[in-house]
Parts: C-alpha cells; sequence; structure tokens
C-alpha cells in the first residue's frame, strides 16, 4: 500500500477544525513499514475463530477479525512502553473479556490484566508489579485462574478480582515460574515450570511435589501441555529439548531428532485432532512430528517462533507469531507459509535516515544482526535489505546523503554505501593542515622582524597525507556545494562530495568537539554546536563566528532548523528556541518534558518526548497540543515535517508512520488534546 504523505497545512485544518468543532479529527495514522516485527503471544477467540488476538514487547494488542490476514492496533497495556504481554486469554464465556498477563523491562511493573471492551482498554486486576510469565483458566471452572510469576504461583477463584499465592514463600525452588496448566479435568491438579524443572500439585496447591523424573537438570521448563481427551499425556518443553509423559509427569522421556543446537524450545502444540501430530516452536525455526517421534524442520533456521494456532476447524491452518517475521501462516500443514503482516508493522528501530528533498526515500537500522539494515525508494511500498560491509554494531549513525547512504561509526569515520556492488564500504579521506618545519618556522619568524637570513630557500613545509578520518562523527549536513561534519575534531568540511574532509576553518573554535549542526536551504548559512558555541557561517564557510550559548551546561545538545530564521535545540533539561537565526535563545520550560526531536514548517511544529509521545503546534510554540492515538504514544527519535509536504515519524517500534487524512471515525481517528503551557510546564518563548 503507497504512503501518501499529509501537508503540514492539511495536519494544521483538520486539527484546528477538531479544536473548534469540538470532536473526532479527519485524520489517521498509516504505518509504512517495514512490515513485520516481534509477536510475542497470539490467541484465538473460542466463540468466533476469524478473531486473533496479539500481543507485543512493548504492550500493544493488536487484533484481526479475518484470522490474521489483516491486522489493526487496538490499545496499549500498561503506562510506560515496556509491558511484554506474555499471555492474552479470551474467556471462555464472554469474547468482549480477555485478560492478558504481562512483566516489564525496566520500570518494575507488570501483572494480569482484564479488558471487558474486547481489548479496547485494560485494567490492572492482580499482581501489581509482578513478572507474571504464565496465564490460565480452568476448563472446567471459568472462575479459576492461574498466574505464574517469579515470586510463585496465584490462583483466582473470582476471575481475577482477587489473587492468593498457593505456593510457599521464599521456598529455593518454588520460584521464577515460566509456565502453568490445568488438567483438563481437575482444577485441583496443577503443573508448573520454574527455571529450574517442573512440579505438580493435586491438591491446588496445599502440597507440591517435583516431577523432574527423565528430564535433564537445571531445565527451564518454558511450557506444559495436557492432553483435553488424556489427562495423562502431558508435554513440557524446556531449554534442554522437549519432553513426553504418558503418566501424567511421573516421568518424562525426551524426544530425539532435533540437534542440540536447536533445542531452546519455548513451546509445543497438538493437533486437535490428531494427538501425534505436535508443533515445536524453538529459537531456530518451527519444528514438526506425525508419529511423536521423528521432529523435522519445516520453517528456515533463523525464525524464532514464539507463538502457534492450530485452527481447530481446520488443523492444516497454522498461525505463527515470531520475533522477526512478524506473522506467517501455513494452510498446508507448515509445508509452505505465506507472510500475513497488513496492519502490523512493529519492528524495532535503533536509527533512520529519512531523505529531507525525497519523501519516498528512507534507511532504517532494525535491532537484528543480520538484514539490519532496511531500504525504501517508493515510500514504504517495498522494503529491501542493504548488502553486507557493515555491522549493526558498529554503527553510529545513518544519513542520506545525495549520493546515497553514510554512515558513522562507533570507531570513528565513516562508511558508505556503494550501489554498483551492494556493498557497505570505507569512505572519508582526511586532509590534515601543512605542517611546517621548524626551519620553515623559524625563518618566517626572522622574515617578520626584518632580520637579516641566509640566501638559501627555506624548507618547504610538509606536505599533508590524507588518511581515514578517525573522528567520532556526531553529526552531518549536506550542502549542494559542500557537505559538513560535526565531529570529535571539530566541524569538518567536504567539498567533492565526501571524498576527502578538512576543518572549516582555521579557528581555535571550530576545531573544538561539534555536536549538531544544520545547513540552510540555500547552502550559504551553517549552523554547528561545539562545546559551549554556537559557531555561525553566512558565506559557504568562507569565515566563522562563534556566540557563547549560556545554557551549554545543559548537555546533549541538537540543533534542528525550522528554517533559516527559526532554530531549536533540544537538551537534557529542555528546549530551547532562537527566531533570529541563532542571535538570542530563549528557553521552553520544560519541568517535566524532555524532547527528543522536532521538525517544523512553517508555523507548524511536532516535538518527540524523551519518554513517549509527541506534541504538536500550529502558531511556532506559542501552544501545544498532544496527539492522543495508540501509534502516537510512542517513543518518536526522528519526526519530520518537509518542505514538500507530510508528517513523517520514525517509531522505535512501530516502524515509519505518517498523518494523513482519513475517513472521520471514531475508532480510527487521531486526538489531539489542547495543551496549555501551564498543564504542560511549556512556557511561550519570547519574541
Amino acid at each position: 500500500m503507497k504512503a501518501q504523505w499529509l501537508t503540514a497545512s492539511a495536519v494544521a485544518l483538520a486539527t484546528m477544525a477538531f479544536a473548534t468543532a469540538g470532536t473526532t479529527p479527519a485524520q489517521t495514522w498509516r504505518q509504512v513499514g517495514p512490515p513485520g516485527g516481534t509477536v510475542i503471544t497470539l490467541e484465538a477467540d473460542p466463540h468466533d475463530l476469524k478473531k486473533i488476538y496479539l500481543g507485543t514487547s512493548d504492550g500493544h494488542v493488536f487484533s484481526s477479525v479475518d484470522e490474521g490476514a489483516h491486522w489493526q492496533l487496538l490499545s496499549r497495556i500498561g503506562t510506560g512502553q515496556d509491558d511484554v504481554v506474555t499471555h492474552i486469554l479470551v474467556d471462555s464465556r464472554d469474547s468482549n473479556r480477555l485478560y492478558a498477563s504481562t512483566w516489564t523491562l525496566y520500570s518494575g511493573g507488570g501483572g494480569v490484566y482484564r479488558s471487558d471492551d474486547a481489548g479496547h482498554t485494560w485494567n490492572i486486576i492482580g499482581l501489581p508489579k509482578e513478572t507474571v510469565r504464565a496465564l490460565a483458566q480452568s476448563p472446567t471452572h471459568p472462575d479459576v485462574f492461574l498466574a505464574g510469576s517469579l515470586t510463585g504461583v496465584y490462583r483466582s477463584l473470582d476471575s481475577g478480582t482477587s489473587w492468593t499465592r498457593i505456593t510457599p514463600e521464599h521456598h529455593d525452588d518454588l520460584r521464577n515460574f515460566d509456565s502453568v496448566a490445568f488438567d483438563p479435568h481437575s482444577d485441583d491438579i496443577i503443573y508448573a515450570g520454574t527455571y529450574h524443572l517442573p512440579w505438580k500439585t493435586s491438591n491446588g496447591g496445599k502440597d507440591w511435589f517435583p516431577i523432574k523424573t527423565g528430564m535433564i537438570d537445571d531445565s527451564d521448563v518454558m511450557t506444559i501441555i495436557v492432553d483435553p481427551n488424556n489427562p495423562d499425556n502431558v508435554h513440557a518443553t524446556a531449554c534442554s529439548g522437549i519432553y513426553h509423559s504418558v503418566n501424567g509427569a511421573q516421568t518424562w522421556t525426551k524426544y530425539q531428532g532435533i540437534p542440540f543446537a536447536f533445542r531452546r524450545t519455548q513451546l509445543i502444540r497438538q493437533d486437535p485432532r490428531n494427538p501425534q501430530v505436535l508443533y515445536a516452536g524453538t529459537t531456530s525455526g518451527l519444528w514438526k512430528t506425525t508419529n511423536e517421534k521423528d521432529f523435522k524442520r519445516i520453517t528456515p533456521g533463523d525464525w524464532v517462533i514464539n507463538a502457534i494456532i492450530i485452527d481447530p476447524k481446520n488443523p492444516d491452518r497454522l498461525i505463527l507469531g515470531t520475533e522477526r517475521e512478524g506473522v506467517q501462516i501455513s494452510e498446508n500443514g507448515g509445508a509452505t507459509f505465506t507472510s500475513s503482516n497488513v496492519g502490523f508493522h512493529h519492528q524495532h528501530i535503533l536509527d533512520v535516515a529519512m531523505d529531507k528533498d525525497n519523501a519516498a526515500r528512507a534507511l532504517v537500522v532494525l535491532t537484528f544482526d543480520s538484514d539490519a539494515f532496511l531500504v525504501t525508494k517508493d515510500g514504504g511500498t517495498s522494503w529491501a535489505p542493504l548488502g553486507p560491509g557493515l555491522k549493526r554494531t558498529d554503527l553510529r549513525h545513518v544519513y542520506a546523503a545525495p549520493t546515497g547512504w553514510w554512515a558513522s561509526l562507533t570507531t570513528g569515520g565513516w562508511m558508505k554505501y556503494d550501489e554498483t556492488t551492494n556493498k557497505w564500504v570505507k569512505a572519508g579521506l582526511y586532509v590534515p593542515e601543512p605542517v611546517a618545519t621548524p626551519a620553515a618556522a623559524s625563518a618566517a619568524a626572522k622574515s617578520k622582524t626584518g632580520t637579516k637570513t641566509a640566501a638559501r630557500p627555506a624548507p618547504k613545509a610538509k606536505t599533508p597525507v590524507p588518511q581515514l578520518t578517525a573522528f567520532l562523527v556526531n553529526d552531518m549536513a549536506f550542502g549542494s556545494d559542500a557537505w559538513y561534519a560535526a565531529t570529535a575534531g571539530g566541524v569538518l568540511v567536504s567539498k567533492d562530495a565526501g571524498k576527502t574532509w578538512k576543518s572549516v576553518a582555521k579557528d581555535e573554535f571550530v576545531k573544538q568537539p561539534a555536536q549538531s549542526l544544520e545547513i540552510s536551504a540555500d547552502s550559504a548559512q551553517v549552523w554547528a554546536v561545539s562545546q559551549k558555541n554556537l559557531l555561525y557561517t553566512a558565506d559557504n564557510g568562507a569565515t566563522w563566528s562563534a556566540k557563547e550559548l549560556s545554557f551549554a551546561a545543559a548537555g546533549n545538545l541538537k540543533l534542528h532548523r525550522l528554517d533559516d530564521a527559526n532554530l531549536y535545540l533540544t537538551s537534557n533539561m529542555g528546549l530551547y528556541a532562537s527566531h533570529d537565526a541563532g542571535r538570542s535563545w530563549n528557553r521552553a520550560d520544560v519541568r517535566e518534558l524532555q524532547f527528543q526531536d522536532v521538525a517544523g514548517n512553517g508555523n507548524a511544529m511536532v516535538l518527540s518526548l524523551q519518554k513517549h509521545g509527541l506534541l504538536v503546534s500550529f502558531d511556532s510554540g506559542k501552544s501545544w497540543q498532544r496527539l492522543n492515538d495508540p501509534l502516537a504514544d510512542s517513543y518518536f527519535p526522528v519526526v519530520r515535517l518537509r518542505r514538500n509536504g507530510g508528517l513523517v515519524a520514525a517509531s522505535a517500534t512501530e516502524g515509519l508512520l505518517t498523518l494523513e487524512p482519513g475517513a472521520r471515525s471514531a475508532s480510527a481517528g487521531v486526538g489531539v488534546s489542547q495543551v496549555t503551557p501551564a498543564a504542560t510546564g511549556i512556557a511561550q518563548p519570547k519574541q
């Protein structure tokens, strides 16, 4: 689906119309890729098998009403962006009631959540701040639920209203639970897997006994499933392989056939019609057996399988949730798979480069070690990986240069992408200034004082030797006649499209470490932040001046040019604005909000917050409005309002997004809340 960028004026009109009418605005986010991403859990509605729910590693819940063909973002669980949705359950009595378990990566949250409106909103109902990694509903008494966390197994007898620990507190082994399961005939019989072997109770948790016979010691038991038609038939998956029991887990037998390197099996599912057919999801692909003996891999080995749905009416239909490829569907029992990520764009992005002049051209860097660099030339309609030569771990930043993609390195210097060889290659020769020999310097000094010198000519200055620059590159800007780089060795310039670089001037202030820079539309003006100073040239770099910044101690200064008069600096301590090309600066009071990026077009501005979310202004920063939408409540390292129109945002977890006009819809519209300076701590810039 080809992206259509929304003009800044259209955004302004839509938002102002909303502010006047007080209704849902006629604008919607559009995700333009890359498609796919990390799926943590999948769950089908038992009352309507076409309806599927998907949970992610940042609290997002997606849904599909056509059995996975299309996806729509419903909501976010939790208050942060680090809630890992480990399980979603659809209540066996009510399709509108969902349960979810979560744990958080950083914020110390987590717990059990419930939705009473089919996943649109969520409320925590139990175990707050617990790392809940397992959740189950009793098949015999639907009011009974189990939750497994790092501190124990908890049970609810009233549909999640209250929870009681049913494992002893501070037990050396009954902790760090990764899986729980009910016996299909009795909810007093419970299986629970820990980071170190499985346990079982037959009396609702009063007594627990280990069930490890036949299992390799120290196995992390990640899944336990019990055959709904034969409670003695139990399977478990662990870091050491797949285990099978035919006597209610009294003893286990480990399946053979899966090589040791692929034995980290995260889950197992049983064909609902044929118990001998099993599917095992591992960190090295999906494996299948049709005889409970011989497992064969049926997907690429680099797929990480996190979730599996088997259609009970058509067991040949499989729906997989993967770590990178998103949703994959097979209609023939795993013989072939087809990507099914329409509406699911959830790639985790580390960095992005977007062409300011060509809206259809962008490069994103993903968190994966292989094929980390994906590029689009058609606004997100298609994406392709770039060739080898550059490791993600060696990358500092990527840039969209007029001649192609450039990357700065963690060790200093650059690489560029060579379209002819489809490889990243070293680039950028640094040419140091000529160094005069001592004799030449002495002769020059005597000449200045009028002292007579010998008739022989002074030795020539040493010829500079070009070298690959080892300076750390913090920022780049590209003009029609010159490129500029803010580096640890000062501001550098290249007049030959990056082939050679040198210092922009002999002044010492331009040789101080530079953090950020911008260039005017006609390339004549360049601004750079260098330690305590704002550096400036208005004559294509021929002469430079320095103005001390009183707020330089704020740290992490990043320069943003809206136009040649309006400049902004984001920092660790707030936002600073200049409306006279950098001559004077005023601070926007940010008592609570810290900004990551800012972009603008005329009076329209967009701010991305360091924590999450977007603010917009249509009066040059005098007042602000927050975009209210599950997609807008993300972390955006880069935002752009292009000269040729279009609000584009690069989300750390949702890929590239655009904001564009759409049908007026209460469910699909993007809400815009009026934000006053008093409410946000943002003071109106002084004029």
